[in-house]
């Protein structure tokens, strides 16, 4: 009876709204509108209830006020995202965004309520019903991103809403500032600025596209952490999908921690005051942004997950300078923006990830997973400040230097973690700077693991078939030939297995079982053949048995594959330098 009732209302309200918009922009655009009403909201009322709490309790209880509304606005996304997930996967998505933004002014209107009445408990409550409506969005905003856009559009989709996310939060963060500073602390104006951004948030809700449940039955279960617990284990079985949660958690509790420690690091070692620290946040909001689009155009059609372990190395070193220049604001303006940027690479690359590698009926519950371990993470940040300043009397400069030593930790176990992805994403650059490439048939590449058969003439055939393409590979030679020292490094290096001359590929079980694995891994595989007739090296292969048990358990595609010489013609003197290093080369795959 009362869904029947909502969803009158609802469609009330969307025909009404629909008769005064006409639907230019897609509905991804709608989508990207909302959520960035949602963020705005989110850090503009943040930072207002710090600065409000601040006046109140004094600038002594800095700390303390930050590791408290931290934990407050943590705790919905610890006691709701699963359920969040459940309701993502059972209900349509585009319904619960609706729904949500419509609660969203309700709890705006309660912050208004909350600053004109002075109340400290009813701000700490504003800000938990506000993280409680956001926990409930979350799953739906990055589970419909692969029903309104298509597969190869994810890595963009993603780029441009995360730019936009911190676009949000760069002007959350300005408005709730210079607000503060020109209206003399009047909070009111600043509550009246997030009723009306809410409004606006929930009519771009109105005209994003209706999409049909995902099908799942999964019944919605209040012991949150068995629930998760249940959701990481399904994440576990697809490849580099579990640590790709763990890692995009790892970013929001670095994000956490920073946005915390900043406006105290602000005021104690740069002298500055609680709203210029404010202000400060905004170039590490932009670099995030910079670093998200950044990260979305190196990625391209597919994901690049082989730049987050750089990026987290970066991060720390960052980290590190943040400490060195404590004292000097000059170095730290471009320090901060540079954290964000670095951190933004990290990210997009890991949220692209779990969007496409989560099962479709299950993708609601595994991004509300990868919720609660990233608030979980948000949670520890807290806890961590709170423990390092009031505790052990950490000043807040040095704070930096112990989260650099911890993400060159992370940074490092991920490069074991990510180290095909590594390897192909450094293969890619060197084949693109060492080879003038010329692709044909690409259309015949499949976005499964697959494959590919090649005669082997040189080295640098290993690199042009990692530059031609996103997947990672794993190479087989059967004859191995008499190369440099550095050659046989690099061929180690790739985990190139060279198969001994005694023995043929097809008769060696051991050497079938490593290529089966891989495949069911998702890495595609290359074998590299002594003879250049590829169609009866094929035919050699499925002759054996196990060969063709492989074969018959996910019909992997076979490809042959020609790499060729490229012709040399007449050219002008700087184009005939620059072939002295990039060789002209073509890549022909066959259907």
């Amino acid at each position: 009876m009362l869904s029947a009732m909502l969803g009158k209302i609802k469609s009330l309200l969307t025909k009404s709204i629909e008769s005064l918009i006409v639907r230019r922009l897609s509905s991804f655009t709608y989508l990207n509108v909302t959520q960035f009403t949602g963020a705005l909201n989110d850090n503009v009322y943040k930072f207002l209830i710090v600065y409000f709490l601040l006046d109140i309790q004094g600038m002594d209880n800095d700390y303390v006020i930050f590791s408290l509304t931290g934990a407050i606005f943590v705790l919905p996304f610890l006691l709701f995202s699963t359920s969040s997930g459940t309701l993502a996967d059972r209900v349509s998505k585009r319904n619960i965004i609706f729904f949500t933004k419509v609660f969203e002014l309700i709890v705006m209107i309660s912050g208004f309520i909350a600053f004109y009445t002075h109340s400290v408990f009813g701000a700490y409550l504003t800000l938990f019903m506000m993280a409680t409506q956001s926990a409930i969005f979350s799953p739906s905003k990055y589970g419909i991103l692969p029903e309104l856009v298509s597969e190869e559009k994810i890595s963009k989709a993603n780029g441009l809403m995360t730019s936009f996310t911190f676009v949000a939060i760069i002007l959350g963060t300005f408005l709730a500032s210079f607000l503060t500073d020109i209206t003399g602390r009047l909070y009111l104006i600043g509550s009246s600025a997030c009723i009306l951004i809410s409004i606006i948030g929930l009519i771009a809700s109105c005209c994003i596209e209706y999409t049909p449940p995902s099908g799942s039955h999964t019944r919605f279960n209040l012991r949150v952490i068995t629930q998760v617990i249940h959701n990481l284990k399904i994440a576990s079985r697809e490849p580099s999908l579990l640590p790709a949660l763990l890692g995009s958690s790892f970013f929001l509790f670095l994000g956490a921690f920073f946005q915390m420690n900043m406006i105290p690091y602000a005021m104690n070692s740069l002298q500055l005051t609680d709203t210029q620290g404010g202000y400060l946040f905004i170039l590490t909001a932009l670099g995030i942004g910079m670093g998200a689009l950044f990260a979305a155009k190196i990625s391209g059609k597919t994901i690049e997950l082989g730049i987050v372990p750089l990026a987290g190395y970066l991060v720390a070193l960052t980290c590190f300078l943040l400490d060195h220049y404590s004292d000097t604001l000059l170095p730290v303006i471009p320090l901060v923006f540079l954290l964000g940027m670095f951190g933004g690479m990290w990210q997009i690359p890991l949220d692209s990830y779990i969007q496409v590698a989560s099962p479709h009926q299950k993708r609601g519950q595994i991004i509300a997973a990868g919720n609660f371990t990233s608030f979980l993470g948000v949670l520890l940040a807290s806890g961590m400040l709170y423990l390092l300043t009031e505790i052990l009397g950490y000043d807040s400069s040095k704070c930096f230097t112990l989260i650099g030593w911890i993400t060159t930790v992370i940074a490092f176990l991920y490069t074991f973690q990510f180290f095909d992805y590594i390897t192909r994403f450094i293969g890619m650059i060197l084949s693109r700077l060492h080879f003038s490439i010329t692709f044909h048939g690409q259309e015949c590449i499949p976005t499964t693991p697959a494959i590919y058969i090649c005669y082997h003439q040189a080295w640098n055939e290993t690199l042009l078939l990692m530059g031609s393409q996103r997947r990672r590979m794993r190479f087989f030679i059967e004859v191995e030939q008499d190369h440099k020292r550095w050659i046989k490094r690099l061929y180690k290096l790739l985990r190139v297995i060279s198969l001994p001359e005694i023995e043929d590929l097809e008769h060696n079980p051991h050497t079938l079982n490593a290529i089966q694995k891989s495949l069911k891994s998702g890495i595609s595989v290359c074998i590299f053949v002594n003879r250049p007739n590829l169609d009866e090296e094929i035919i050699k292969l499925k002759q054996s048995e196990t060969f063709r048990e492989i074969m018959d358990q996910k019909g992997y595609p076979i490809i042959p594959v020609h790499i060729e010489q490229g012709q040399k013609k007449p050219s002008p003197f700087f184009t005939r330098l620059l072939k002295k290093f990039r060789i002209p080369a073509s890549i022909s795959f066959q259907c």
